[in-house]
């Protein structure tokens, strides 16, 4: 599947570039007993995707989805969300100074699981000020399994109050 992936992915990069939109994250999942392809894309300039942008995007690239897999499948196409996954070199560096989720594949200065500050992004390598052990670790990308914003909700907006 992971080829089929690599290949659709191919093909709606001339849809993305003349939407102006960029490919966030791509996965083809079963869940519930059906398959999904799930398309997750923004606008490449920052500003807000609206619920049209990824209906049309999705009535663009459907035939190349139908072309590439041969079983039943949904196309979903959505934004990444706020809690968005972080997955390439490129992720890392647009969220520098973030609070985000990471988990390894193996041990890392004994834990697996990390939650802190992205400090920095070198070397295919994620520097991570983590909450629980009060300092900096070095995840490389190679032992990444997941990772994915927090989004915190700001100070006063759930009692009413303002900034």
């Amino acid at each position: 599947m992971e080829q089929i992936l690599n290949e659709f992915e191919k093909r709606i990069e001339l849809h993305l570039k003349e939407m102006k939109l960029e490919l966030a994250d791509l996965e083809y999942v079963r869940d519930g007993g059906y398959n999904y392809l799930r398309v997750y894309v923004e606008k490449e300039d920052g500003s807000t995707t609206t619920l049209d942008d990824c209906i049309d995007f999705s009535r663009e690239i459907d035939g190349v989805a139908d072309d590439l897999i041969d079983e039943k499948f949904f196309l979903e196409v959505s934004t990444p969300g706020v809690e968005r996954r972080l997955k390439k070199p490129k992720d890392f560096l647009r969220f520098l100074g973030e609070k985000i989720n990471v988990q390894a594949k193996s041990n890392i200065d004994g834990a697996k699981k990390f939650l802190g500050k992205l400090e920095k992004f070198e070397n295919d390598t994620i520097f991570l000020l983590d909450e629980n052990l009060g300092k900096v670790v070095e995840i490389p990308l190679l032992k990444l399994k997941k990772a994915n914003l927090i989004y915190e909700i700001p100070n006063g907006v759930l009692n009413g109050e303002e900034n």
